[in-house]
């Protein structure tokens, strides 16, 4: 097991920065106990390459680019005040409208009278978003400084930082119209005889969507734009590159709604009314340009108007299904913001169906999936490979006269059909970035405009791989790319070639050639010609797809659909006019999959709610794949659903000192008539004992009972890990539901704070000057190939003088691993002038999972 040492935080969180705020007397006078500036919180771009980093490709996305972007210093504050949600939930799920504008408005006046509060008390705040009806809280640009006081007033439930979320999918070149399409294109497939979604509300949140598109007309209702307040929710253009929209809502809508595409191409549902929600575009970037992205609360405010789209405070106009197209990468923590509000739109009739995240596999401990897929309340979807045949070629890899690779190699793209032969060159990362100002290529050509890669296959350094990348390669003359980590074949291009051929190596492999060339050892690549062969892969989840456990131990994500090389619309027009249309990988592909077939089974089961949705969809989803653990979502099972269980994916949590497991599921009788239902476990395993507090138990219609789940460990396997099996609920022929049941076995006897430091052992107290505290919070084990990370629930910082605690000086919740900083400027928790003597600083580390925490005291003295 590998140790979490400083390159692989830098490797995994290298987008995490922090440094010390300005100096303000007035605000360091009342709050000056610590100064923090969050500059990049999770950001998930790309950090700066070294050989120790050669595992990164998965945890930076093996597909799509992660820009840096603008936070703010902004933060999310979550309030004790009932929301809407909670009234629902408090009166049994059902409220009438006037119940509900009462309940909306009483959410609002408590927000209000909580924001007055804290600037009495010393903390001034101006939302820039506020949340009443899935959660009740808000958003702003908080100067840090007042974290310990927002932390500690009693109408607080918790501070959590905002950070970036990304569309989670990659597009691949455009289409002819005017071309038959053949059996290489991959159509969804996914349908329920009888319904296509008529009279169903799908609210789309995602970047902005070509409104004019023919494939989407006629199915989308006025958008709504958390960007602009006041736009339609349209694709924007690229302020510094007119001529390249936002696409991918574009994509996703074609998805769910398409219809009389070419071909007879349509989407899953063609009969729903999408409702576009943009909460991600073009914004600023920390680069200087601009990149699309969204952040976390306002991807929270378009979850507010899914659920009460005319904003009137009734939700009983809000969208039965919440499409969400991006993600927060890694972020899949059980209490924070996503997770409240994708509970909170559950409660209000709105099922969100979010992607997995693109980071591939990890684990088997807590792994890559991302929010608000792996919270909870939200449906997560894996991508699956659905296509029958892929790109492959003969592929030969040399190193002076060691053969590194040879044989049969699918292609990340198709290719020209000709033989390619080149050495092969590493380039460092600093040569490939995401293109938002036009001169991404310039350190590729010389001062007179030579290239210095022409001829070359080129070894692209961990990170992300797009088709923009490859077609900047291919300008500057390369004639292979070669990608660090697994890649599904033909996501970067199926109909219409690539450039130049794509091939993932194994990081081994990399690692090996990149060795090779730092010795000037020459690497040649052999690649024949492209052709397409059976997929191998067939029925499996996509490489780059997220899995693991979320950080609540839940098994995810709980539900698969086709997510690799689906043929939809593009924004904008060819040159004659006519409407443009391409193809699509990534989890948020399957993600509008599993949203077109959640409308479809709403259109046709009126009487299941957003929850019966979500458990009839996951209860009933087709095993491929030898059993495996993700299903293919299955809309005609889901339709003759009589049984379901709540939640569908049921964790146990975490064996943090004990042997013991226990959790509870909900069965609902959804069907007309009477069942007696069997319980019983499946295989589980070796020195595992399951156990349900009842064998049999009978349920009428439209009635629900709750059991208890026991998990009872004889031998403790060594962590990190995780145990799992399932429970097998049967009525009767015909009518069985597997509940698959998990629990995290994570690192407890290692520490969670690590290498902390501060600046000086005395100093004297200061605003403009303070010490600094560092210290890395969190772990990273396990494998580059596989790692697991283990994030803190929240992050203490305690002042000591001898053995009397004077206070907190701040916490920090929902801690993705990295290297934090904080001042010390020499005040108290209330923000007095400390006096002159000695102290300590006490970091109290809390892993999710509720593992054991580390403590770690730091003295000082002040002068």
């Amino acid at each position: 097991m590998s140790r979490p040492n400083g390159s692989i935080l830098r490797r995994v969180w290298g987008a995490i920065r922090f440094a010390l705020i300005p100096d303000q007397p007035s605000l360091g006078r009342v709050l000056g106990a610590l100064a923090v500036v969050l500059v990049a919180l999770a950001a998930g771009a790309t950090p700066a390459a070294d050989e120790d980093s050669a595992g990164a490709a998965g945890w930076q996305g093996l597909l799509g680019s992660r820009p840096i972007p603008q936070l703010g210093s902004r933060w999310i504050v979550v309030l004790r005040a009932p929301s809407l949600a909670d009234r629902v939930r408090r009166a049994g799920g059902t409220a009438t409208e006037s119940q509900m504008r009462t309940w909306t408005a009483s959410a609002r006046n408590a927000q209000r009278k909580a924001i007055v509060r804290l600037a009495f008390h010393g903390a001034p705040i101006d939302p820039e978003q506020s949340y009443v009806r899935i959660f009740n809280g808000f958003a702003a640009a908080i100067d840090p400084r007042l974290l310990p006081v927002l932390e500690r007033d009693p109408v607080v439930t918790g501070v959590y930082p905002v950070r970036a979320v990304y569309p989670a999918a990659v597009a691949a070149p455009g289409i002819d119209p005017d071309a038959p399409l053949t059996a290489n294109d991959t159509r969804v497939g996914v349908r329920l005889p009888g319904s296509d979604g008529t009279g169903i509300t799908v609210a789309q949140l995602d970047t902005g969507i070509d409104t004019r598109h023919p494939f989407l007309r006629g199915n989308l209702l006025p958008g709504i734009d958390v960007l602009d307040p006041g736009s339609d929710a349209s694709a924007e253009q690229n302020p510094t590159q007119p001529g390249r929209p936002e696409r991918h809502g574009t994509e996703l809508a074609g998805l769910v709604v398409g219809s009389h595409g070419p071909g007879g191409l349509h989407g899953v549902a063609p009969g729903v009314s999408l409702l576009p929600i943009r909460v991600a575009g073009w914004q600023p970037d920390a680069e200087g340009g601009v990149s699309v992205y969204g952040r976390s609360d306002q991807l929270l405010a378009g979850l507010e108007a899914a659920v009460d789209p005319n904003g009137d405070g009734d939700a009983h106009d809000a969208a039965r299904v919440a499409l969400v197209g991006v993600v927060e990468p890694f972020a899949s923590f059980a209490d924070g913001p996503l997770a409240r509000g994708a509970r909170g739109a559950l409660a209000l009739g709105t099922l969100v169906v979010a992607p997995a995240g693109n980071d591939g596999a990890a684990g088997p401990g807590y792994g890559s999936v991302a929010g608000p897929a792996g919270t909870g309340g939200a449906l997560g979807v894996a991508a699956l490979d659905s296509r029958r045949r892929s790109p492959t070629a003969h592929v030969l890899l040399r190193a002076g006269l060691r053969v590194l690779a040879s044989g049969e190699t699918s292609l990340g793209g198709v290719g020209r059909s000709e033989v390619v032969d080149a050495p092969v060159v590493a380039l460092p990362r600093r040569q490939v970035v995401a293109v938002t100002e036009g001169n991404a290529l310039d350190r590729l050509f010389d001062a007179k405009g030579y290239s210095r890669v022409a001829g070359t296959a080129a070894l692209l350094p961990p990170g992300p791989t797009t088709p923009e990348v490859v077609s900047e390669l291919s300008a500057a003359g390369v004639r292979a790319v070669l990608v660090q980590g697994p890649i599904p074949a033909g996501s970067l291009g199926i109909d219409d070639p690539v450039e130049v051929p794509v091939v993932g190596l194994p990081l081994r492999t990399a690692r090996t050639l990149r060795a090779a060339l730092a010795t000037d050892v020459p690497v040649e690549l052999s690649v024949g010609a492209s052709a397409f062969a059976q997929n191998p892969s067939a029925g499996a989840v996509a490489a780059f797809s997220s899995t693991g456990l979320a950080f609540d131990g839940s098994l995810q994500p709980e539900l698969g659909a086709p997510g690799v090389g689906l043929v939809t619309s593009v924004p904008g027009r060819n040159e004659g006019g006519s409407a443009r249309y391409g193809t699509i990988s990534g989890s948020s592909a399957a993600a509008a999959v599993v949203a077109g077939a959640a409308a479809l089974l709403a259109d046709a089961r009126p009487d299941l709610d957003a929850a019966g949705l979500r458990a009839a969809l996951v209860g009933t989803s087709r095993r491929g794949n030898g059993g495996a653990a993700v299903g293919l979502v299955n809309p005609q099972g889901a339709s003759a659903a009589e049984l379901v269980a709540d939640p569908p994916v049921v964790s146990l949590g975490a064996l943090a000192g004990k042997d013991t497991a226990k959790g509870r599921i909900t069965l609902r009788n959804v069907s007309r008539r009477p069942l007696r239902v069997r319980l019983g476990a499946a295989a589980a395993p070796a020195g595992v004992t399951v156990r349900a507090s009842r064998a049999t138990l009978g349920i009428r219609p439209g009635r629900a009972v709750t059991v208890g789940l026991t998990v009872r460990v004889g031998t403790r396997p060594a962590a990190p890990t995780a145990l799992g099996g399932a429970l097998v609920a049967t009525a009767g022929r015909g009518v069985r539901v597997r509940v698959p049941w998990s629990v995290a076995v994570p690192v407890t006897n290692r520490p969670v704070v690590s290498a902390v430091k501060l600046s000086g052992k005395s100093f004297a107290p200061s605003d403009r000057s303070p010490a600094v505290l560092s210290l890395v919070a969190g772990r990273v084990d396990g494998p580059a190939e596989r790692p697991q990370i283990l994030p803190l629930e929240r992050l203490d910082i305690e002042l000591f003088r001898g053995k009397k605690k004077l206070g907190r000086l701040v916490r920090l919740r929902d801690l993705l691993p990295g290297r934090y900083a904080l001042g010390v400027t020499g005040r108290g928790p209330g923000g007095a002038r400390l006096r002159s003597g000695a102290y300590a600083l006490r970091i109290v580390g809390v892993p999710v999972g509720k593992g054991r925490a580390t403590v770690v005291e730091v003295p000082f003295r002040l002068r």
